[in-house]
């Protein structure tokens, strides 16, 4: 079912950049915050942060802008050979080692160029919704670029573990070509050319659908992208294909997925005991004494159970559901079993919705990873309460996907992310 293959990439040249490959690359452009990218400028006159998230200016002309900006300096980096495309069609290895709760993990995949479908659904499954603003900015981008700069993070079932067989074969024949240390996680990339490790790994990927983990703008963006070019004479077909990088979901112990929390700039009803008496009916309320007391009693959940912390600036509270099954007359009709299911679709369609009547509107909810920034939220008065989460697991995502549904936005965060600076995607 997927139509994968090696490409070209177009890399940086290490001979060419002086503070080696941690100073050219990027976290994923829709995690970088103003501050971030200031830092990211500052690093290296190269870094890759000039290509997916260049800054804007007062003068900026519909002839000079962020994304013309962009196309120069892609332009110029590969006049100058700080960017080299390889000689040889590749797939690439990534391997991310890292910490998370104390433990430590690694990821392996491999990125590589997979056929845009061409009927949605079939072959790649989403399971977020998207907004029409970042595909709007991505598009402007692309058509400029005309580059995949960020690979999307996709997921494959392959319970057989011949992909990873290739890989970790792969690496242990060669040194890698980029090895980066950024934020105490190390990130290794190695070039696979051997046409039979290739092969093998195009022949098990065909009997594949491939889940979206992180990229839905983008897949959207490529596909519209796509439908484009096609309308220009003499096309290529080279924007056909995307960049993704394949992870096998099949290994728990190759993914980290952790919560996003939901912090609320507006709501009717904020205060911990007006919360408490309007879910009460539905819900067991117990008071924490701390953050930290909170987020070890969700962690302590059964995985079939409904549990939630609130914080509005007095009382920490947890928030556990009497009944779960009590919980679908509040759920819409119209979705699966396996939605209903879902963590976050409780939180947002039984509590946001039905309960408190929270608007769930673009721009009056923050998504925020760390507990401790959802808390900070709340205490500086920028927002009036934080609705705390346990993540979604590999196994509802991949239920849901499978039928179609889409979760609410921000329902998974795969960690660590993936680098953007490593591979690029050249039309």
């Amino acid at each position: 079912m997927a139509k994968i293959k090696p490409f070209k990439g177009l890399l940086y040249n290490s001979g060419k950049i002086n503070s080696g490959y941690s100073s050219v690359v990027a976290p994923p452009y829709d995690v970088i915050s103003e501050c971030m990218r200031d830092e990211l400028y500052q690093k290296n006159p190269y870094n890759v942060i000039k290509l997916i998230l260049g800054k804007s200016s007062e003068k900026d002309t519909p002839q000079d802008n962020k994304y013309i900006r962009a196309e120069r300096s892609l332009d110029q980096w590969q006049d100058e050979n700080i960017l080299v495309r390889d000689n040889d069609e590749s797939f690439y290895v990534y391997s991310q080692e890292y910490e998370c709760k104390g433990k430590q993990c690694r990821r392996i995949g491999f990125l590589g160029l997979m056929k845009i479908e061409e009927s949605k659904g079939e072959i790649v499954l989403p399971h977020e919704k998207t907004h029409s603003k970042p595909k709007e900015d991505r598009m402007n981008l692309i058509k400029r670029v005309k580059s995949n700069l960020s690979p999307i993070f996709t997921l494959v079932d392959d319970e057989t573990g011949v992909i990873d067989e290739e890989l970790e074969k792969s690496i242990s024949l060669s040194d890698p070509v980029a090895d980066v240390e950024v934020n105490g996680q190390r990130h290794k990339l190695w070039r696979l050319s051997d046409e039979a490790s290739i092969n093998a790994i195009i022949s098990v990927m065909k009997e594949k659908k491939v889940f979206i983990a992180d990229g839905h703008h983008r897949y959207e963006v490529a596909s519209s992208y796509r439908n484009l070019r096609r309308e220009e004479k003499g096309y290529d077909g080279s924007a056909d294909y995307v960049m993704m990088y394949f992870a096998n979901m099949a290994d728990r112990d190759n993914l980290t997925v952790m919560a996003t929390h939901r912090v609320i700039k507006d709501m009717s009803v904020s205060d911990e005991k007006e919360v408490a008496e309007k879910l009460s009916e539905y819900f067991d309320i117990v008071e924490c004494a701390s953050l930290e007391d909170l987020t070890s009693e969700m962690e302590k959940a059964d995985t079939d159970e409904k549990v939630f912390g609130y914080f509005a600036g007095k009382q920490y509270l947890l928030i556990k559901a009497k009944d779960p099954k009590a919980l679908s007359t509040l759920m819409p009709d119209d979705k699966s079993e396996a939605w209903k299911q879902l963590d976050v679709s409780v939180l947002h369609a039984a509590i946001f919705d039905k309960l408190l009547s929270i608007n769930n509107n673009e721009g009056n909810i923050t998504y925020v990873r760390d507990s401790d920034e959802a808390d900070e939220k709340v205490a500086d008065g920028s927002h009036v309460g934080a609705f705390f989460m346990n993540p979604t697991r590999v196994e509802q995502l991949k239920a849901v996907a499978e039928l179609g549904e889409m979760m609410p936005q921000k329902s998974t965060y795969f960690y660590p992310k993936l680098l953007t600076g490593l591979v690029i995607n050249k039309f």
